[in-house]
């Protein structure tokens, strides 16, 4: 049932419609995405952490339920901020007590942060099939401080295809982000009963 709720998820038609799917799956998205071995958030915050997130302001893009926060939390990260669009995944982000701040926002509108503030942002499950594209990466970036980092997971799949490394090229070629590391594939989550190759990506701005 786990993967078919993927399809359904990735089908929405607007942002309206996926805003009120992940409402509707907020109660069970925990216990379905353990099902299918999701290991993004972890593998993100890690990343994140270790590329000099630990010490600042840390802005978890759409943030879900709050997986990333607690990862992030409990790998010591000083202050983390949550934003999503949906109020029923902010009310579980909550109760995980991972958060000093949570917003509802959409990651396609401008956000309630003022330029320069963070020093880091990590976005899982976000850029992706029915989701947000890359228009508000540039945003994202002006968000952080200079030198700030910004830690983004994305199926291989989906980062060609849908014009995520055009955008990260164009970005990186105006000398505006410079990739500090990209993780080896791995299988972060599991679809079907097959394994989905991911990677994470974190580069420095500014």
């Amino acid at each position: 049932m786990s993967s078919e709720r993927l399809d359904w998820i990735y089908a929405a038609t607007d942002p309206e419609d996926l805003q009120r799917r992940y409402d509707e799956w907020s109660a069970h998205y925990d216990a379905d995405m353990d099902v299918l071995d999701w290991a993004a958030p972890g593998a993100a915050a890690a990343q994140c952490l270790d590329q000099g997130g630990r010490g600042g302001v840390v802005l978890d893009a759409g943030c879900g339920t709050g997986q990333v926060g607690v990862a992030l939390r409990t790998g010591g990260a000083a202050r983390v901020i949550g934003i999503d669009f949906s109020a029923g995944m902010l009310e579980k982000a909550a109760l995980t007590g991972a958060y000093d701040e949570l917003l509802q926002a959409s990651l396609t509108e401008a956000l309630p942060l003022a330029p320069g503030s963070l020093d880091a942002v990590v976005s899982v499950g976000v850029f992706t099939f029915g989701h947000v594209g890359p228009g508000p990466l540039a945003a994202l970036g002006m968000l952080l401080r200079p030198g700030g980092t910004i830690t983004l997971s994305f199926r291989d799949d989906v980062f060609r295809d849908l014009g995520f490394a055009a955008s990260v090229e164009e970005l990186s070629a105006a000398g505006q982000w410079a990739l500090l590391r990209c993780s080896e594939p791995a299988a972060l989550v599991t679809e079907h009963g097959e394994g989905v190759p991911m990677r994470v990506w974190t580069w420095r701005v500014g």
